[in-house]
């Protein structure tokens, strides 16, 4: 068994799995009967495992070549947050921006929170969710994480990085079980950054993992590390396929949400680490086919107007006195959302993404000057 990624810098198939992630997320707000199965946070999740994979292996692989090259870590941490903006902020203004003209009222009324990216924390003061801004908190909590991660990441000595990632991985269940067991923080806890540090923080050790020098130079390690995850992926899925399917036998408790929790991230982190290096068979051509790819490059358009559609054009309906089926609905929202998303990647997000190349993140001089 090798692991090899199918190409260097771009992992095809993890696309795939970005656009399986913001289609549960989707059908969870526009369809009741996926509402009822209470799975829609699946979808937010597995973002969130993403990120912190990713945005680790970026800057785990920066943090390589500024130390080969002496490079400086502050280079690093200014371009991250240059491309970052580049990458998030204006499609996320610009939404606000019309979202606002267009009479949004949870946009409007949560103005200064949406715009300051602390959505999640207008919503855990409020106790309750703000309608059609309500999914903002997630990019609030993304946020919130790149503001802290690169200082993680940069500065804390190598050896005890993999020790620093597991305590904020720890951090997340310690938290929200203090938190239900002195009945403080109300319902809304897990709007709050530290309540998913353990999917983003296990993202990071999967990225920590894979860049390590047993995995880089130890080909029977890293077949055995794939292995163990592979298997803690399968136990994951069953055990949280037990408490899903006979929830009658488990008491509701907050400790058994964090094992359902805990077995959801070894089935992400099976997820994620296939996806990097290339699943075989049916799955691989199925996340790497040319939709599942495309939709997962306009995840971030989708995710970000999927809640605005489906309000505005309940708005448009009362004013024209129209009706659609639910099977309507579906069809010309998802038309809608597809198609503003298309435009936004085409003209607006990825025109954007070629500036990114003004903000490297080592130096060229510095990197020609190691190779000489």
């Amino acid at each position: 068994m090798k692991l090899v990624k199918n190409e260097p810098g771009y992992m095809v198939q993890l696309d795939g799995l970005r656009a399986i992630a913001v289609a549960i997320v989707v059908l969870f707000h526009w369809t009741p009967e996926v509402k009822q199965t209470g799975l829609g946070g699946l979808g937010v999740q597995l973002f969130f495992l993403l990120s912190g994979y990713l945005i680790t292996g970026i800057l785990l692989t920066a943090c390589q070549t500024a130390e080969n090259t002496g490079a400086s870590k502050t280079q690093i941490v200014k371009s991250f947050y240059a491309r970052r903006f580049l990458r998030i902020f204006p499609l996320y203004y610009l939404v606000i921006g019309l979202a606002l003209l267009l009479g949004s009222v949870n946009i409007l009324h949560y103005l200064p929170w949406h715009l300051s990216y602390l959505t999640n924390v207008a919503i855990f003061k409020e106790q309750q969710w703000i309608g059609e801004a309500s999914h903002l908190w997630s990019l609030a909590v993304e946020e919130q994480f790149y503001l802290l991660w690169p200082f993680v990441i940069l500065y804390t000595p190598k050896r005890y990085l993999s020790a620093t990632v597991i305590g904020f991985i720890l951090m997340a269940p310690v938290f929200k079980l203090t938190c239900t067991y002195l009945e403080v923080g109300g319902n809304r806890i897990g709007v709050l950054p530290v309540s998913s540090f353990h999917y983003l923080g296990s993202g990071a050790l999967l990225a920590i993992l894979e860049r390590s020098p047993k995995f880089l130079q130890d080909a029977v390690f890293r077949v055995k590390a794939a292995q163990s995850i592979k298997l803690a992926g399968i136990v994951g899925l069953v055990v949280f396929a037990m408490f899903r399917l006979f929830p009658e036998v488990f008491p509701v408790s907050p400790l058994i949400s964090v094992v359902q929790e805990f077995a959801l991230i070894c089935l992400f982190l099976n997820l994620t680490m296939g996806a990097a290096y290339g699943f075989k068979g049916t799955a691989g051509a199925i996340l790497s086919s040319k939709p599942m790819v495309y939709l997962g490059q306009i995840s971030y358009g989708l995710y970000l107007l999927h809640n605005f559609i489906p309000y505005f054009m309940e708005k448009l309906l009362q004013q024209t006195g129209g009706k659609l089926t639910t099977a309507q609905e579906l069809l010309l929202h998802g038309t809608i959302l597809i198609s503003l998303s298309a435009l936004s990647w085409h003209f607006f997000e990825s025109r954007l993404n070629k500036y990114k190349k003004l903000f490297p993140y080592i130096k060229a001089r510095k990197q020609a000057a190691v190779m000489r």
